[in-house]
């Protein structure tokens, strides 16, 4: 899979080009540094929390990059050389289940959010999905109150399925999660 790039237009990314490519066991350093922020930064977005994944630290996701087939990957966008946002496949592996695929850990720093990146990333991923997996649908869980995520999905063609109640509990409180689809046979 090729590289794509886009332009941004932004005072805070000042009109620097971006690309989507697939992560390599080299990006490692990168990637785990940006999920640790994602989950520093917004805890209630995904289930693994920070003090886990920092004390358990790269083994898992150093497998997820030497491992990664066209089944099981993580895209990352990158301003320059910089990994600014990052999303998660995997197919289904049953052989029943095998038309579906999840979407998760998806996360874009802050100071690069609202420039298209995410919806980049997002497209890069059902393109993927669609095209090499030749997938049927595509799944994605969100927590209730991410409004922007859940926007975001539902502008690209996801359905609202599912409201899976307390779902997450942090800091003694509880969280929904609901459960998105994209019939990728509906989409052009």
């Amino acid at each position: 899979m090729g590289h794509r790039k886009s332009s941004l237009n932004n005072a805070k990314v000042n009109k620097q080009d971006y690309s989507i490519r697939r992560l390599m066991e080299s990006d490692l350093d990168a990637y785990f540094s940006i999920r640790l922020e994602s989950l520093k930064n917004a805890p209630t977005n995904f289930m693994s929390s920070y003090e886990e994944e920092e004390r358990t630290g790269t083994p898992f996701f150093e497998g997820i990059l030497r491992h990664a087939g066209i089944d099981n990957l993580i895209f990352g966008a990158f301003i320059k050389d910089r990994l600014v946002g990052v999303i998660g496949l995997y197919q289904e592996n049953q052989l029943k289940a095998k038309h579906k695929c999840n979407i998760w850990g998806m996360y874009v720093q802050s100071d690069c959010r609202q420039k298209g990146i995410g919806r980049a990333l997002l497209r890069e991923a059902i393109d993927h999905i669609k095209d090499r997996l030749k997938c049927l649908i595509a799944n994605i869980t969100v927590e209730s109150n991410n409004i922007s995520a859940i926007k975001l999905y539902e502008s690209m063609g996801f359905k609202l399925w599912g409201n899976e109640p307390k779902a997450m509990c942090w800091n003694g409180q509880y969280f929904d999660e609901y459960h998105l689809s994209l019939l990728l046979q509906d989409i052009s």
